[in-house]
């Protein structure tokens, strides 16, 4: 992952995307995502004239909890596709791109929520 904008490989992505569906249960309630790094996926989209979106995916690296997060765009069939780089491209180096930059709640948790 790249240190200083969350954006990661699409083999990074498979991989840890694969390690949530395998994974028996996990600990997270929620997740901490800073909007700089929100606004920076958004940007990806935001130019798109129809109902643009992105779309969250449920992950695990190393044991943590993640959003993997990626633009998506709609296409003929109403379908919202995942724009993602090609294979093998390195992480940013196109025009697409997979955001990871959340913190799982356990443990970056508001104490005094209700909906912990």
């Amino acid at each position: 992952m790249s240190a200083t904008d969350g954006k990661i490989t699409l083999a990074e992505a498979i991989s840890w995307t694969g390690n949530w569906r395998g994974a028996p249960s996990t600990s997270a309630r929620a997740f901490l995502i800073p909007l700089a790094d929100l606004q920076g996926a958004v940007a990806e989209i935001q130019a798109q004239t129809d109902s643009p979106m992105v779309r969250a995916y449920l992950a695990i690296d190393g044991g943590v909890e993640k959003l993997v997060i990626v633009g998506t765009q709609k296409d003929k069939n109403g379908v919202y596709r995942d724009l993602l780089p090609a294979a093998g491209e390195a992480a940013g180096a196109g025009t697409n791109s997979i955001w990871d930059f959340t913190d799982p709640c356990p443990p970056k948790c508001d104490p005094s929520s209700p909906l912990n």
